[in-house]
Parts: structure tokens; sequence; C-alpha cells
């Protein structure tokens, strides 16, 4: 080999190495932007959002790895074989079989893609060393700035009251609840995992969050936070005193505060409230769509599910415009048929269980925990989901990507610091 061969085959390694470690640092920004909220720059127009740096970055991953391929002749996804997605592979064949033979109005399909890939992305790149912790502390630590940027942009929301809806930086204040529901377990395992500077700023970070989930008056975030805890508090002695401490706050909270009280209350007789009258309306509409097509549904998306849907509105000319049916069971019953809805239940219960099952197995009480709030975060967003069809919402739907991946590379049996030699 000539010396300007050998020049040049460093290179190019060198390239591969640099490549990727920009790669990892855009990926990074997505799930702090994530984490944080969207940044608008008014003055350039400029937006950053976790939904447009991810699918950007995507595919600076994806040359990157052909890249790797040419190289060293592997692509080398920097996937484990305890831990493979087959589920996630499997739902995303069944949505894409959905909108089969011609593929229109696939625009919901696309967002759908792009967070699978993210999912794919950080299970490639975080799946070095401690990066899992890394990530852990990303999404339970840093959506208490969500607080700080929401209040600080309107202050208004501290006076209780319905028509100030803590939303702001996400799109929607369910969108939001949501969120926080998911990260609160996080931030618990955190507490229980880590100590100094970090467990303490954790602490903030949760106070901030559980505070920011309130404000929300998002009924379907307040029961997926509230079942989540008291699922885990179930599961882990040690963490009772800590959740009953959060219960006992927010129930005086809600019993002082007449706005929350009188929302929370609405729950009592559901009929009589308006809002929820017309979700049933589109839940049953979904349901309809689903029973006459049990298979494979409607094809996956908003437009589809419209089509499905569009005798119904027509009849009753009540209904107008349907966002959604403001339920992910349902809306993929319609969408997705029993493939689709079996397939999407598989993914997130098949590491449910495995995650309870780990934790069972595992020796130190800290990692435990640790396994436990993981499975309460799935918890959350599974219950979150009856009053939500959050994957048509950039920040939900990365954020549950990003919890999907976290709960693989934390069932990895070469984990540092994690026991689990047996198997699932």
């Amino acid at each position: 080999m000539t010396t300007i061969e050998a020049d040049g085959s460093k290179i190019s390694a060198r390239l591969v190495e640099w490549w990727g470690r920009v790669v990892f640092a855009f990926l990074c920004f997505s799930i702090l932007l994530l984490a944080v909220g969207r940044f608008e720059f008014s003055l350039s127009g400029a937006r950053f959002s976790a939904w447009s740096v991810s699918r950007t970055t995507f595919f600076f991953w994806l040359i990157w790895k052909i890249l790797i391929w040419f190289r060293f002749g592997r692509p080398n996804l920097g996937l484990n074989k305890d831990s493979f997605p087959f589920a996630l592979l499997a739902f995303l064949a069944v949505v894409t079989a959905s909108l089969l033979p011609d593929f229109h109005e696939a625009v919901d399909y696309r967002y759908l893609f792009f967070a699978v890939m993210h999912c794919f992305m950080v299970l490639d790149l975080f799946a070095a060393g401690e990066r899992p912790k890394l990530l852990l502390v990303f999404l339970g630590l840093l959506p208490g700035v969500l607080i700080i940027r929401g209040i600080l942009y309107n202050p208004s929301v501290l006076n209780f009251s319905l028509v100030n809806r803590f939303g702001y930086p996400m799109a929607h204040a369910n969108s939001a609840g949501l969120l926080l529901a998911m990260s609160i377990p996080l931030a618990l395992a955190i507490i229980a995992s880590q100590k100094g500077w970090v467990r303490r700023v954790t602490a903030a970070s949760l106070a901030a969050q559980f505070t920011g989930l309130i404000l929300t008056y998002s009924r379907g975030a307040w029961l997926a936070c509230l079942v989540s805890l008291l699922g885990v508090s179930l599961m882990e002695g040690r963490l009772r005193k800590g959740v009953f401490a959060l219960g006992l706050l927010g129930l005086v909270v809600f019993v002082a505060v007449a706005p929350l009280r009188n929302r929370l209350m609405t729950l009592v007789n559901p009929t009589a409230d308006e809002a929820i009258e017309e979700r049933l309306r589109f839940m049953g509409g979904a349901v309809t769509v689903g029973l006459e097509n049990p298979l494979l549904g409607f094809g996956y998306g908003r437009d589809r599910l419209r089509e499905g849907v569009k005798k119904e509105v027509a009849d009753s000319g009540q209904l107008g415009f349907i966002p959604h049916s403001h339920n992910m069971y349902t809306e993929l019953l319609a969408e997705t048929g029993v493939l689709g809805l079996g397939a999407f239940m598989w993914m997130i219960c098949a590491n449910l269980s495995r995650l309870i099952r780990r934790a069972r197995r595992e020796s130190s009480p800290q990692i435990r925990i640790l396994y436990f709030c993981l499975s309460a975060s799935l918890i959350a967003f599974l219950v979150g989901v009856l009053g939500d069809a959050p994957f048509y919402n950039h920040d939900t739907r990365i954020f549950f990507f990003t919890l999907l991946a976290l709960t693989y590379l934390f069932l990895r049996r070469d984990l540092p610091g994690h026991s689990g030699a047996q198997s699932d």
C-alpha cells in the first residue's frame, strides 16, 4: 500500500468517526429540545423543534451508516440481539400494509416513520457505555425546564383558571400533560438511582413537573400519572412514602382550589360534560369503521379516518371536523384493524412485562426501582392514550419513541452495573 493510500484510509476512518460524533450531537440536541421545548426566533423566522432536528439528523445518520458499510464492510447498526425491537418493526409493517395498495393520504405515516427511525437512532447511538443513563437524565430531569419556560411565557397559568391552561412551549395542554405523566416516573427513577447534585436538581424538577401537570387541567394526564404512581408504589414498597407525599399534596391542592376540584368532578358524570360527550361520539365512529374493516382497518392517518367516518359525519351533521378519535385504541382499530392494534399492544406490553420481570430479579434496590419506574412510565402512556391519540403530536410522539428506545436499552443484558444474566 502506498503512502497516499494509507493517508487516504486514515482520513476515511477519521471522517467516519467525526461524522458519527456530529450525528450523536445533533441527536442529543433533538432530545434536549424534546425535554425543554421548541425554540423560535422571531427576527429570522427560524424554528427548532425535536421533530425537525430529528428528521434532519436521520438523513445524516443514514449517510454515516452507508459510509461505515463502505469503509468497514458492515452496516454496524449497534442493535443488541437481546433487545432487538421485533415488535416495533411488526407495528410499522402493519401500519404500512394498512395504507396499501394506493398509499394515498400518507402524511401521518411519514411522521410515524421518522419517529420509528428516531427510535432506531437512539438505540444505535445511545447503546455505548453510560449513555442510557444520560438519556434517562434527558427525559426525567430536563422537562422541569418546560414548566419554567411556560410560566415565564404566561404567568397567568398560576391563577388556576381553566382558560389559562399550561401548555406552552408545547402545542396543547393535553400534550403537555401526557408528556409530564410519562416523565414524572422517570424523575423518580433518577432520584432513586443517583446521588449528589443530580438527585437534588431532579427533586426540584419533579416538583416543577408535578405543578405543571396540575396546571394542564388534563384529566387524562392526571389519571395516567395517578395510575402509574400507584402501580410503582405497589411494585416497590420503598417508593410508597414518596408517592404518598405526592398524592397527599395533590389532594390538598385539588380540595383547596375550586377550578381544579370542579374540573376533576366532571369525571363523576362524564355525560354532562360536552367535551367528553363529543369525544365519546368520535370514539364510537372510529369503532364502527374498525368493525367494518377488522383486519387492517381503513388506513393509518387522520385523513384516512375521516374518509372512513364520512358517512357518519354527513348523517349526524353534528360531529363536524374530526381531528382524531381522542382514543389511541379506537384510532388504531379504525385505521389499522386488529392487526395494528395488536402489534401496538405487543410493542409496549412486551417491554413492560420484561421490565417488571427484570426488576424482580435485581438485587440492588436502586436498580430495581429504576426498572419499576421505567415500567410506570409505559403504564402512564397506556392510560393516557385512553383520552388522546398522541402519535399526531410531534412532541408526544417523539417522546414516546425515545422512551421506548430507553426501555430497550435498559433491557440489554450487557448494560454496565446491572444484573439480569438470566433469560427473560
